[in-house]
């Protein structure tokens, strides 16, 4: 079983070389898209491929962002991939695996086909900047959401997927796995990220995407929270979450028919 994973990035010069060290730790290659930064970070994927041949600089891209982009770095490299490996099809450079991928993903039964994530997410709060201090690293940041969220990650592999840039992941990719794999999110990491984050996402909706509508706000202490409304994070064996926030799951019968046309080759 094999990995592969698929980075795209744009500005984030601050974390970039930490998630792609942390990933090539459970990737057997990471494909880097720049979606045109102007903050070093391409610089810095280039630099660390050239000491770590897991890292594969794909291209830089500065078309304006759509769900799809992914797709044309999946089709660049699907022939490295044989049937029931799998695919990171987002890795997003604030993520950091708590649950070993590997060892996750080589647990999925045969039948099961993607996987969600159970995101841990970690927040600014207003008391990391109390007289006049700010978390130096994300190990600074140590509050989080008592709830968790979930979003699909990993999808296993077949050889007749079919996935093109109109799409914003492969079509009919099967069953879910009822089991969702930890993870750290640290969305928001200083300041000037935020505003940085902001000003990415404001050009992505000028330039036609519909997304980002939650997260476009200028005013950057919007951002910050209050350490009583969160759970103080003291090492993954000492997690404190609720529960999800969001709940993907599929009814008994869609699993019923798409078992069926997994199993008979019709979603091929």
């Amino acid at each position: 079983m094999k990995i592969f994973a698929i980075s795209l990035v744009k500005n984030e010069a601050d974390i970039v070389a930490k998630s792609l060290q942390d990933a090539s730790l459970w990737a057997d290659k990471i494909f880097v898209l720049d979606n045109g930064s102007t903050d070093g970070t391409w610089e810095i994927v280039q630099a660390l491929a050239a000491t770590n041949t897991k890292i594969v600089p794909y291209k830089q891209d500065t078309t304006p962002f759509y769900d799809g982009i992914r797709a044309q770095v999946f089709q660049a490299f699907r022939h490295l991939a044989t049937k029931d490996d799998w695919w990171c099809f987002r890795l997003d450079a604030d993520e950091f695996y708590i649950d070993n991928p590997v060892d996750f993903l080589s647990k999925v039964p045969k039948n099961h086909h993607f996987v969600v994530t159970d995101s841990v997410q970690f927040r600014l709060t207003k008391e990391d900047f109390a007289e006049g201090k700010s978390p130096q690293s994300i190990e600074d940041i140590r509050y989080h959401d008592k709830k968790t969220w979930s979003e699909t990650r990993f999808f296993r592999y077949r050889e007749g997927m079919e996935w093109t840039p109109a799409m914003d992941r492969p079509r009919h990719m099967g069953v879910l796995h009822p089991r969702r794999i930890k993870l750290r999110h640290y969305q928001y990491r200083s300041l000037n990220q935020i505003r940085n984050r902001v000003a990415v996402r404001r050009e992505a909706q000028k330039n036609g995407f519909a997304g980002f509508q939650y997260s476009v706000d200028e005013n950057v202490e919007s951002y910050l929270h209050d350490r009583k409304e969160l759970n103080y994070y003291n090492g993954p064996e000492n997690l404190q979450i609720e529960g999800p926030a969001n709940h993907l799951y599929q009814r008994w019968y869609d699993i019923l028919l798409k078992t069926i046309f997994h199993a008979t080759r019709i979603y091929k």
